[in-house]
């Protein structure tokens, strides 16, 4: 399995820069996870980019997955989410998510 067409093209948006490190020590599993998170999942329902992008960071913060939020908000900043957006994402975050563990 390669990477598809819509996927390789996402990557080089999301990071321009180095790939991750995964792809050097695990390329199965990066081409598999990036063929289904930047392709299938990417092409489902009708959201744009930078809403899609700011679902992410929010997952990410509700999952305190906080060392792949700071992976992925120069990607979404790079795909469009302003940096205001991005802060009140991390207000809303910072509310929401609180109160939710009260």
């Amino acid at each position: 399995m390669a990477l598809s067409a819509h996927a390789r093209e996402t990557l080089s948006r999301l990071f321009p820069g180095a790939p991750s490190s995964l792809w050097e020590t695990d390329p199965d599993f990066m081409e598999l996870f990036t063929n289904f998170a930047l392709d299938e999942v990417a092409r489902q329902g009708d959201l744009d980019e930078p809403t899609r992008m700011m679902a992410i960071l929010a997952t990410l913060l509700g999952c305190q997955g906080i060392d792949e939020f700071k992976v992925m908000l120069p990607a979404a900043l790079n795909l469009g989410v302003t940096p205001v957006e991005a802060k009140e994402i991390v207000y809303q975050a910072a509310a929401y998510l609180g109160i939710g563990r009260g």
